[in-house]
């Protein structure tokens, strides 16, 4: 809608903004958005929506406890979904069920043998296509007798703002949190020629890896195909690649994909077109 020229204001109870993301990717995010005119009151939960002679008055209460309210002529209301699983009666059946959301293994059956859920009614994973679709191929092969488990550390999370960003494994806030020992590369999109070509050189590509064996547990890209990209990603981690073997890879030239390549030479301390960080 700001790309059309709407004013847009952003109303949001958490202190940060696409909280799906590695930070130093939402910080780019929230930067570009920032130079597109909208505007962000974070912190600040809204209390009511009522009717406006705009259109809509929006109340909130900010951080310091102040009620304030914004007036526009449309509100967009993004704040999740519920499961639409009322109809099935999951307790007549005995399909175990946390407020509607079915209770899946990592085979998509549920509480009942030989009963299988998938997509955005189950409780516990991200709700996305490409989720429901591998989801929906494990619970078949069950289904059909073969062995088949699902298992989400490979599953990109893909947002399509501008630049577009994309997320695959462990972000470096939740490495933290598990007390990983871990190293990061970094490169930004403003090094690489292609990107420079597409969108000016916006954008940044994040690898985390293990210290000990420098397998990756991470990658997070915003920039110019970041949603295609992603699949390197993806794919290192379910190989359980490491950065010497990603950068041992050759990448063509000149594309996007050498920004992958550079990131892990940079966590490495051998990137070739950035100065070395200090580690």
């Amino acid at each position: 809608y700001a790309a059309f020229g709407t004013k847009i204001t952003v109303v949001e109870a958490l202190d940060h903004m696409l909280p799906m993301l590695d930070g130093d990717l939402t910080k780019i995010g929230v930067a570009h958005m920032k130079k597109m005119g909208m505007a962000f009151n974070l912190e600040c939960p809204v209390q009511a929506v009522e009717a406006s002679p705009v259109g809509a008055k929006v109340t909130c209460r900010n951080k310091a406890g102040e009620t304030v309210s914004f007036e526009a002529e449309k509100v967009l209301v993004a704040i999740g979904r519920k499961a639409n699983t009322a109809s099935l009666n999951l307790e007549a059946a005995g399909l175990a069920n946390d407020r509607g959301r079915i209770i899946v293994n990592d085979k998509m059956e549920t509480s009942v043998p030989g009963v299988y859920a998938i997509g955005d009614c189950v409780k516990g994973y991200a709700q996305l296509a490409h989720t429901a679709s591998a989801m929906g191929e494990v619970a078949a092969e069950n289904i059909c007798g073969m062995e088949a488990h699902y298992d989400e550390s490979t599953n990109p999370t893909c947002v399509y703002i501008e630049p577009e960003a994309a997320s695959v494994g462990l972000t470096e806030e939740q490495a933290k949190a598990r007390g990983i020992d871990y190293m990061v590369g970094k490169f930004p999109m403003s090094a690489n020629g292609k990107a420079l070509i597409l969108n000016g050189g916006e954008g940044l590509v994040k690898i985390i890896a293990g210290r000990e064996y420098g397998e990756v547990l991470g990658m997070h890209i915003i920039g110019p195909r970041a949603t295609d990209l992603i699949c390197e990603g993806a794919l290192a981690i379910g190989s359980e690649l490491t950065l010497d073997e990603l950068a041992a890879t050759i990448h063509s030239h000149p594309t996007v994909t050498e920004t992958m390549r550079e990131c892990a030479l940079d966590a490495l301390g051998r990137a070739v077109h950035i100065p070395p960080r200090r580690k």
